[in-house]
């Protein structure tokens, strides 16, 4: 007996040492629990660093032995440690290495039969600012032409792109460098590759030049990388053609034939050096017809010649003749300049024989009234006449202007009888001048005298300007307006000359939904289901000057927003009440779990109360505490229905007790 239970004592001790050891060998499980070991790495990392560390338990090289399943891993367990370690170089972009690494290390047991454990192990590559943006299609090039309106969008599609991750490594802002020309050009947005004008270009001025552009990301230092715009300026017609000189000088022929002109021959030119338009050459008549009758210019090389001789009364006095240089491609080009002819040589002489009675000692006139045709834009000190047929200087004959002072201090004759300029002319305040100069002679008893009328004519002086440097205007949605047109508001333009008119033009992507009137009243005459918040345009005015000037200004038209405070009030309501409904939820679980622990408490109390601690036992064999419990639920069933809270209070006790 004492045999048989020693064997089965032995027998257990052996069974229970097996199961127990068994348990107690927990080499190869990690620390903390779980089945796989998750690193994160930087992309930076060197080769040869730590990765990190596996929570293994067991000592490596002791009692466990730590390897990988992957032959060609870049990375590798260090001998006797639990350290992973970089063989190979990681990318998150995967061009110089892998983005990431997944390996398997088998961890086994020494002096044990158990087959080893596969641990996964994942690296997850994460990624640094390493990667600079690199320039799409670089150098950028483009042909601008001068006239282009300032706030064109004159490049779109420069873009550089990062390497690096989506986030800030990889966000490109683009910039304009400072330079000698980075004042013309500018980003719309940082973010967005689309140049835009900010100041006017002459092709007079300069024909090309270089922008020096940058594109740089978000890192903290950020890396970056520059590159060069070239914009090529191209000419266009924006300049009149212009004589060498102001005033030409010849002499009326006895007979027909071509005309001698001094200084030197007829000649002008268009401004625009990039286009260089041919010139036609005409005569602007200033008596009438007369002029186009006896004279005649070639509209190409500007060669005078006297179609028929003069009548004697004719050939007596100088003439004046407006010679007009237009550009063949466009009429509205053109240059005025004055060709003086003076009396053909012995016209004095034969004056002397058929004159009865010739001034005594004074300056004889070539005409009784002179016309004069002058633009207000002539500079002071210009000729604009000559009053006779040659200068009297070396006589002591003397000129002075009969009239206002006004007219003394605007003109002046000089020794020689020419009329001269000696202010700046405004035809807005004086279109017309009428004056008399009077010659003499010291010692002469007569004097002479003639009448002088000068017409101004006008110039574009002035360019139109805004009142304001931007507009901005907001309306109604159109879907919501009572009727178009509808009136947004006024674009306030004025200009200097006083009889020019101006007329307004829109340019941009909604500019036909718009209309401006000779006024600049702005009308909505038009609307669309997918318009913007906000809608930007351009307005250019031009005034009807020769030649005609422009002025641009940016007008914004912004759509009302809806009611913001109606939408934020009603988030703000829909907030409280879930708010309370969250609450009266909690209020009535937590009541009823009061009120199940508390019917517990009653239903034992009951039970005890029988006395004795000698339960007696109910009918069928039924416990009492069942019993009173299932009396309890009953009385609960049958209670009537009263407040909300109190039926969902009862819903919420009969799904906890049931569960």
């Amino acid at each position: 007996m004492v045999l048989k239970c020693t064997q089965s004592v032995l027998f257990f001790s052996l069974i229970f040492t097996l199961v127990y050891g068994q348990l107690l060998d927990n080499r190869c499980y990690l620390d903390g629990g779980g089945s796989a070991v998750n690193f994160f790495a930087n992309e930076d990392i060197t080769i040869g660093a730590v990765v990190g560390s596996l929570r293994v338990l067991g000592d490596p090289g002791k009692d466990i032995v730590l390897t990988l399943r992957e032959k060609d891993s870049p990375v590798y367990i260090a001998p006797g440690t639990k350290d992973l370690i970089v063989a190979k170089p990681l990318d998150k972009e995967g061009l110089i290495g892998p983005s990431a690494v997944f390996v398997n290390v088998i961890c086994e047991r020494k002096f044990s039969d158990d087959a080893g454990i596969i641990i996964p192990v994942n690296i997850r590559v994460t990624d640094v600012n390493d990667n600079a943006p690199v320039w799409i299609g670089a150098p950028y090039k483009l042909n601008l032409s001068e006239v282009t309106v300032i706030g064109t969008r004159i490049l779109q599609g420069i873009r550089a792109h990062d390497l690096d991750q989506p986030g800030p490594y990889s966000t490109v802002e683009y910039q304009t460098l400072p330079g000698p020309y980075s004042d013309y050009v500018a980003f719309v947005t940082p973010l967005e590759g689309t140049l835009v004008l900010k100041k006017y270009i002459d092709y007079e001025t300069v024909q090309n030049f270089t922008v020096k552009i940058r594109a740089q990301d978000q890192g903290k230092p950020p890396k970056y990388s520059d590159t060069f715009v070239t914009i090529r300026v191209l000419d266009s017609d924006d300049q009149n053609p212009k004589f060498d000189r102001d005033v030409y000088y010849g002499q009326l022929l006895s007979d027909n034939g071509d005309i001698k002109i001094s200084p030197e021959a007829i000649r002008a030119e268009d401004q625009d050096r990039g286009i260089r338009a041919d010139i036609r050459y005409s005569i602007v008549s200033s008596n009438g017809s007369e002029d186009e009758l006896i004279f005649e210019i070639h509209p190409n090389t500007g060669n005078m010649r006297q179609t028929r001789a003069l009548a004697p009364s004719q050939a007596r006095h100088s003439r004046t003749i407006v010679v007009k240089a237009t550009q063949v491609d466009n009429p509205d080009r053109y240059a005025l300049t004055t060709v003086i002819l003076s009396a053909p040589k012995g016209a004095e002489s034969s004056l002397s024989v058929i004159s009865v009675q010739p001034p005594v000692g004074g300056a004889e006139f070539v005409r009784g009234t002179f016309y004069v045709t002058v633009r207000e834009d002539t500079k002071p000190g210009t000729k604009i006449s000559q009053l006779t047929n040659q200068g009297n200087a070396e006589q002591g004959v003397r000129y002075g202007i009969v009239g206002s002072l006004l007219v003394q201090e605007q003109f002046r004759v000089g020794t020689a009888g020419e009329i001269i300029l000696a202010k700046p002319l405004n035809y807005r305040r004086t279109a017309q001048y009428t004056f008399a100069i009077e010659s003499s002679t010291p010692g002469a008893e007569l004097n002479t005298s003639t009448t002088v009328v000068v017409d101004v004519l006008p110039a574009n002086m002035w360019e139109p300007r805004f009142r304001k440097p931007f507009y901005s205007f907001a309306i109604e949605n159109p879907l919501h307006a009572p009727q178009l047109p509808m009136l947004v508001g006024r674009i306030e333009a004025a200009d200097g000359d006083r009889t020019d008119e101006l007329s307004f033009v829109l340019k941009g992507n909604y500019s036909n939904l718009f209309r401006v009137d000779p006024y600049g009243n702005l009308w909505l005459v038009s609307n669309r289901t997918d318009l913007p918040v906000a809608m930007r345009l351009l307005a250019t005015v031009t005034d009807t000057g020769t030649p005609p000037k422009s002025a641009t200004v940016p007008v914004v038209v912004k759509l009302k927003p809806e009611t913001a405070t109606l939408t934020s009030n009603l988030l703000i309501v829909n907030i409280v009440v879930a708010c309370a409904l969250g609450l009266l939820v909690i209020g009535g679980f937590v009541r009823c779990v009061y009120r199940r622990r508390k019917r517990k408490v009653a239903s034992a109390e009951q039970i005890v109360g029988h006395g004795g601690g000698v339960v007696p036992p109910l009918k069928h064999g039924v416990d009492s505490s069942r019993f009173l419990l299932q009396r309890s639920e009953q009385r609960m069933l049958e209670r009537p229905s009263g407040h909300a809270n109190s039926r969902l209070t009862d819903g919420l006790c009969r799904l906890i007790h049931s569960r």
